[in-house]
């Protein structure tokens, strides 16, 4: 029995999402270039600046407040800084689409080529901040940590949430222009009543089922897992969960495309 040839639909797709993905690493190059032509310490400030505010309320809520909670310092690294990259990327690339229009328009880009360059360009960033923090932590406090190994899986699950939520919040823009208004007010309060620094445990019990439906906490959660307590029964439903929620941003997000998407250049 011999295999045959791959059709020229794959060959066509495999070509497509190769060229794609080529014109997401130029602009996302393109983009670093911008961002840090001329400054001193560009790239430095981009990554210590999330690094500051960790270690700011850290301080505030381990020391003044007296939280107490063991390791907490990596237990509020494994939840603040995937909060970042995903409130960062909400803000940065909601307008990103209506803003880049005359672009658009001029030229033949697929808008989501434009959308997926600044999450990768975060994703960058965010990745240098944590493994920044992380790795010195490790070696100077001994803390074993065994869920390393599984980051790549919480990693692929924060970032293909934060695509489908993004992709679906810029397309939005274009129709409704309250929507970067909107973010910054709901992420502000979705942060309090997100566990990020404090443990479920400390939600009273008929206050439980927002944080269960609470798609931010599903997405972070797994990543927390592999560098706090770490345990192989409680990481893998976290991340089935937090691949579910993912799931549904990257099918509203299709679903929203999809309908919308004949009348949206008209909008731009």
């Amino acid at each position: 029995m011999t295999c045959g040839k791959p059709g020229p639909i794959i060959i066509e797709m495999n070509t497509l999402g190769h060229h794609y993905w080529k014109q997401i690493k130029v602009l996302t190059w393109a983009k670093m270039k911008s961002r840090y032509r001329k400054t001193m310490a560009g790239f430095l400030w981009v990554v210590m600046s999330p690094i500051l505010l960790f270690v700011t309320q850290a301080f505030v809520f381990k020391k003044i407040l007296k939280l107490e909670i063991p390791n907490y310092y990596l237990f509020l690294l494994g939840g603040l800084l995937p909060w970042i990259f995903i409130t960062t990327t909400m803000d940065m690339c909601a307008p990103a689409l209506y803003s880049s229009r005359d672009l658009l328009k001029a030229f033949k880009i697929p808008p989501f080529i434009l959308v997926c360059s600044q999450i990768l360009d975060n994703f960058i960033n965010f990745l240098f901040a944590f493994f920044l923090v992380l790795i010195p932590f490790v070696v100077i406090t001994g803390t074993e940590i065994g869920g390393l190994l599984f980051i790549p899986l919480a990693l692929f699950n924060i970032l293909l949430g934060t695509t489908g939520l993004v992709w679906l919040l810029a397309a939005m823009q274009v129709f409704l222009k309250d929507v970067q208004f909107i973010i910054p007010f709901v992420t502000g309060v979705l942060y309090f009543i997100t566990p990020i620094f404090y443990p479920i445990e400390y939600v009273p019990q008929q206050f439980l089922w927002i944080v269960k439906i609470n798609p931010f906490y599903g997405i972070i959660q797994p990543f927390r897992l592999c560098i706090y307590n770490f345990s192989l029964e409680t990481f893998l439903p976290a991340l089935g969960l937090g691949f579910c929620f993912s799931m549904c941003f990257v099918i509203l997000s299709l679903i929203f495309w999809r309908v919308k998407r004949d009348d949206f250049y008209h909008y731009l």
